[in-house]
């Protein structure tokens, strides 16, 4: 026992909840904000982005800090964690953006090759992609510059 056992209980919880943090601010309603702002409609969408989308960027931040340092089964220095949950928190967040500007060239070809089954495809695509991403950066946070003992 070396006493970092209980963080990976808790650890597995607080980064589900900090990922759906993330996923909820992304894909929050401009209308609850628009209606909020009243008469001032100009205002209510430059809340939406502040608030929403600019939220979930920290947020995805955080919870790959949090996968990053927390769960290894070795000790990551946590200034070695930062600057690779940043980099990977940033291309999560384009690879959000780039689903959007996809979704309508996707959405026509999967309908023509999976009809019924496009849009499981569709999330089983991006999931892989963001899986891809998240994995390269746990190799990147794990890779040092001293030879590997076990190889």
């Amino acid at each position: 026992m070396n006493g970092r056992e209980p963080l990976f209980t808790v650890a597995p919880v607080e980064v589900i909840w900090f990922g759906s943090g993330s996923v909820l601010f992304t894909a929050m309603n401009g209308v609850w904000v628009t209606g909020a702002a009243g008469a001032h409609r100009s205002a209510g969408a430059w809340l939406n982005l502040l608030l929403f989308k600019l939220a979930a960027v920290p947020l995805s931040i955080l919870s790959l800090f949090l996968i990053y340092w927390l769960l290894p089964n070795r000790k990551v220095p946590p200034s070695r964690v930062v600057t690779v949950a940043v980099c990977v928190g940033l291309i999560l967040e384009a690879m959000k953006y780039v689903n959007l500007a996809l979704a309508p060239w996707l959405e026509a070809k999967f309908e023509s090759e999976y009809f019924i089954f496009r849009h499981s495809v569709t999330i089983l695509i991006w999931s892989f992609l963001a899986s891809l991403v998240v994995l390269a950066g746990a190799e990147w946070t794990a890779r040092q510059d001293v030879a590997d003992p076990l190889s």
